[in-house]
């Protein structure tokens, strides 16, 4: 694994280094399957795409998809998608539904885990019979969760489906994601935080990743066959 630490004085120039660095994979890949997360950090993104990168992104080059949702329909607040439709898909119309693919959060969950990795399977490149994201964004939970695998459900990263039904252990609220094993199968995974509060996970699992391979879901993110890669801002490194 290849691992690149980069770091940003504040929001704005974090979401112009990672659109920058989107740009240069599209000077590769003539089409990018990125799998998006919830969270602040990513809807600070969509943000700045709608206001700043219209004009800038080749939207038809990129189909985008989800690495986990919570099952709750679109018009929740807490759906991912929703998020996603309100900050970025209804100011980019550019951005055509045909490279949109949802998890159907409004779904009974097992059925959805079910019909949503058939998609990725069919329409995702294959390496090691599993589907190969070009891109997944990931989200760094203040407890090491991330694409919706907590601490105590920690035995599921490596489950072999492609997609899992998981519980927050509090809220008991169901969601569905990608199993650990198809977040490694990606050609390359960015972490993306903000905020001092993430800022001694972000140590812990940068610094001491072997230790904490069994106490946080996100110490197990390793792509075996690409490159990790973590935007951060000054305050989420800042213990680094």
């Amino acid at each position: 694994m290849e691992e690149e630490i980069k770091i940003y004085q504040d929001s704005d120039s974090l979401c112009q280094g990672f659109t920058n660095f989107i740009l240069k994979l599209l000077e590769v890949y003539p089409h990018m399957n990125i799998s998006l997360s919830g969270g602040t950090t990513p809807k600070a993104i969509f943000d700045y795409w709608a206001a700043h990168s219209r004009d800038v992104i080749p939207w038809e080059k990129i189909t985008f998809f989800w690495g986990d949702e919570r099952c709750v329909p679109p018009e929740n607040d807490m759906n991912n998608y929703g998020m996603a439709r309100d900050h970025l898909f209804s100011k980019v119309p550019e951005i055509m539904s045909k490279n949109i693919r949802r998890i159907h959060g409004e779904s009974e969950p097992d059925e959805e885990a079910e019909r949503y990795g058939s998609i990725l399977q069919r329409k995702l490149l294959q390496y090691d019979n599993m589907p190969c994201f070009e891109l997944v964004m990931l989200g760094l939970g203040d407890d090491g969760h991330t694409v919706s695998i907590f601490p105590d459900q920690i035995d599921q990263w490596n489950e072999k489906k492609v997609c899992i039904v998981t519980e927050h252990p509090v809220s008991k609220m169901k969601r569905v994601g990608l199993s650990g094993t198809v977040v490694n199968n990606a050609q390359y995974i960015a972490f993306l935080v903000m905020g001092k509060g993430k800022a001694k996970m972000v140590k812990d699992i940068i610094k001491d990743r072997e230790l904490y391979y069994d106490k946080y879901p996100a110490a197990r993110v390793h792509p075996k066959q690409g490159y990790l890669y973590w935007f951060m801002d000054a305050e989420a490194a800042s213990e680094l």
